[in-house]
């Protein structure tokens, strides 16, 4: 017995079972496995799952049949118990063919092994039952996504197990298929409504009716399928000649008639949308087309990213690795599968406009919004958009999905393809796409990133933004890449207040990287100094030592660079380098650089009190009042705490606000007055978490665990010092999260 054989027994006994368990595919997997002889040590590499998991699968599988068939079944009785079922089956029951009076004219072909589609099956199943009352249904998606294979799927299962139809039709306007021996023609395709007529007559057996005048086939048609149960099969009806003579026809049915259309293109019927397999699904597929070629999974994996998921790239890409072909290379042939299967579907679009907004979603690797496409595609008439993206989601060559459209990468790779044969374009549309999206970074970046601000515009956009700013980068635009720094500068820093900044910095570091070395090459000193204080207060607030070690050296730097830019930014980069000092502890060296900022806010050019101004005087007083209380003067850290406060009251800084009066509430615990700590502690915690801001909502947890530590609620201290601890890491703040986790102890 084989192991197709051996699963089709399985699901029978189970089907057969008092309680009906379907099983998934990783059930199935391991049984294949198991069946095929291989170890659980074996069948854990194959699957890449933990060896526990794999045993306890097949122990689930062992119950169940166990169960089903009232005696004990394990991996080592296996093959013997089912082979005695086996024999203890009438004949009858073990090969139930069809009677010879079901009528059909399938096609050869091994579609008992359908991997993935369950959802689909039973779907496709309940409509096809004649107490649903539709009457026709269509398989719809991209080409190759295998609409045909799970209709012809389904119609060898009524074959198999006769008596809901007394005839099967199947006809097919397919001009050739792929095979690994490369593009092969249908030798009669069905094109026509006359082909169709020609098909259900000779499966029916009456060819003498395509004698008859047309009117007359129709009319005799229609009465021989009226008096017999009959599944027609209509497959690829995007490529059929006379489309809306076809529908007519499949109206007028009779009722004793169930139809299964496959179609690239949306169709006025009830529709079943096939989506590409899942990584499980495709490895799959990928281990059940292999025919005795060993590839390991990281392999089959390596298929499935180049495949996308897509059962016929799938198949073919399998075929020539079985033939011999070299896995690297893979790839290559991959895009044979989307050159045949794509072409034909651009050519049926019929303007060069939806070839350009096509091309225009692919240079846009993430899902991109309908302003992008038109400006990337260079359409202005916003009617020709709506109209080239509903045609294109009509060809399964993209999706859209909240007023977004994506295309799977497979889809992209040919779309490129097709912008390297047009020159012109390329260039055209690359340049459009960095226009669009300076536009839209100035419109809703270059926001005060000192302060709590609404991201959400850029963080739509961020994947996107960030592929353009690397590609400007790449293509030294160093004029571009300044207009991209200033106007995401402050969303890109503020990532750090909300996830990992070990991570999410990454890209921020790079960019100025290549902004240092490109600004001091063009000898653009205020861009070099502007740049270099960025980097040092991020790899500052990082916080770690490399990172405070290397933060000196930008600092000075940038202190070099400094006559190149205006007093106001002099002042805050002392300001700052004060900051780098407290950091490291270094007291006295962080009240030069204070004192050396305070002599340039008392220049008599900035007395004119403006709110830039008396930014800077808050950060002073706000690092000043730092000193005092890691100097454990916690009286001279209130009063610059609260001269912080009340200035940034009076303009509005919401963050410094909540920071100062974190600070306030520290000093407050740490002078005994627990219940004003406690007020201001629970407000500060409900800000941070308003604004979403993870690393001062850490501060605030840890905080309250001092202060429930302090009036003796060890539990809850325990409770809020754990919190803060999670989100620190969460954070890559490992300073903090260590000095917490000594609180925890």
């Amino acid at each position: 017995m084989t192991a197709d054989e051996a699963i089709a027994l399985l699901h029978t006994i189970l089907n057969c079972a008092e309680q009906k368990m379907p099983l998934n595919d990783t059930q199935l997997r391991v049984f294949r496995l198991i069946w095929l002889g291989k170890s659980y040590g074996a069948i854990a590499n194959a699957t890449g799952y933990e060896y526990d998991y794999i045993k306890q699968v097949s122990s689930k599988l062992w119950q169940l049949l166990s169960k089903a068939l009232n005696q004990p079944v394990s991996k080592r009785n296996l093959q013997t118990v089912l082979q005695q079922y086996t024999v203890s089956l009438s004949a009858a029951e073990l090969m139930a063919s069809p009677p010879q009076s079901l009528l059909h004219n399938l096609p050869v072909g091994n579609y008992s092994r359908l991997i993935g589609r369950e959802v689909e099956v039973a779907r496709l199943l309940k409509f096809l039952s004649f107490e649903h009352p539709a009457h026709c249904i269509s398989l719809e998606g991209l080409g190759g996504i295998g609409k045909t294979t799970l209709a012809l799927s389904i119609a060898h299962r009524f074959l198999q197990t006769p008596g809901a139809f007394d005839a099967i039709i199947f006809t097919s306007a397919k001009p050739s298929r792929l095979t690994a021996a490369g593009v092969l023609p249908r030798l009669q395709p069905d094109r026509n409504l006359r082909d169709i007529f020609r098909a259900i007559a000779q499966t029916l057996q009456c060819p003498d009716l395509l004698l008859q005048p047309f009117d007359e086939q129709i009319r005799q048609i229609q009465a021989q399928l009226s008096r017999q149960q009959t599944l027609l099969v209509i497959d690829n009806l995007e490529t059929v000649e006379d489309w809306q003579s076809i529908l007519a026809f499949l109206h007028d049915l009779p009722i004793t008639v169930k139809v299964i259309l496959t179609s690239r293109q949306r169709t006025p019927f009830a529709a079943i949308a096939l989506a590409p397999l899942s990584e499980t699904e495709s490895v799959d597929l990928i281990q059940d087309q292999l025919h005795g070629v060993d590839l390991n999974l990281i392999a089959s994996r390596q298929l499935y990213q180049q495949t996308s998921g897509i059962p016929a790239a799938i198949v073919y890409a399998v075929g020539l690795v079985s033939s011999g072909y070299p896995i690297e290379l893979s790839a290559v042939a991959v895009g044979d599968y989307a050159h045949f299967y794509f072409e034909s579907s651009v050519k049926s679009l019929g303007s060069s406009a939806f070839e350009q907004i096509l091309m225009a979603i692919a240079v846009v690797p993430h899902a991109a919004v309908k302003e992008a496409i038109a400006h990337i595609a260079g359409i202005r008439d916003e009617q020709a958009v709506t109209q080239g993206l509903a045609k294109l989601q009509q060809l399964s060559l993209i999706s859209q999905q909240s007023g977004r459209y994506d295309m799977l990468p497979l889809t992209r790779e040919y779309a490129i393809a097709k912008l390297e044969t047009d020159p012109d374009f390329k260039t055209f549309a690359y340049r459009r796409r960095i226009e669009w999206y300076l536009t839209f970074a100035a419109t809703h970046g270059g926001k005060d990133g000192t302060d709590w601000q609404n991201y959400s515009a850029l963080e739509q956009e961020w994947d996107n933004l960030q592929d353009v700013i690397e590609g400007c980068i790449a293509g030294d635009r160093y004029a571009e890449v300044c207009q991209f720094w200033q106007s995401v500068r402050c969303y890109s820093h503020a990532q750090g207040y909300r996830q990992n900044r070990l991570t999410c910095w990454v890209a921020h570091l790079n960019w100025t990287d290549w902004l240092i070395q490109a600004a001091e090459q063009r000898q653009d000193d205020a861009v070099a100094a502007d740049v270099l204080f960025a980097k040092a207060w991020t790899q500052t607030l990082i916080g770690q030592p490399h990172h405070l070690q290397a933060a000196e050296s930008l600092f000075s730097r940038a202190w070099k660079y400094r006559h190149a830019s205006d007093l106001p930014f002099q002042i805050n980069l002392a300001i700052h380098i004060a900051a780098w000092h407290i950091q490291k502890h270094q007291f006295p060296e962080a009240t030069l650089w204070l004192q050396e900022a305070e002599a340039l806010l008392n220049q008599d050019s900035l007395l004119n009190q403006d709110s830039a101004h008396q930014r800077l005087w808050i950060q002073w007083h706000y690092y000043q009042g730092e000193i005092a209380y890691k100097e454990a003067d916690y009286s001279q850290a209130q009063t610059h705490f609260q001269q912080a406060l009340q200035q940034a009251q009076s303009c509005d800084w919401r963050r410094v606000i909540f920071l100062a009066k974190d600070w306030l509430a520290e000093i407050a615990l740490k002078q005994g007055n627990l219940s004003e700590a406690r007020l201001l502690m629970e407000a500060g915690l409900q800000m941070a978490q308003t604004h979403e801001d993870h690393c001062r909502t850490a501060f605030c947890l840890r905080s309250l665990a001092r202060l429930e530590q302090v009036q003796g609620d060890r539990t809850l201290a325990y409770h809020w010092a754990a919190e803060a601890k999670q989100l620190f890491e969460q954070l890559g703040m490992q300073t903090e999260a260590g000095e917490t986790a000594e609180l925890l102890q």
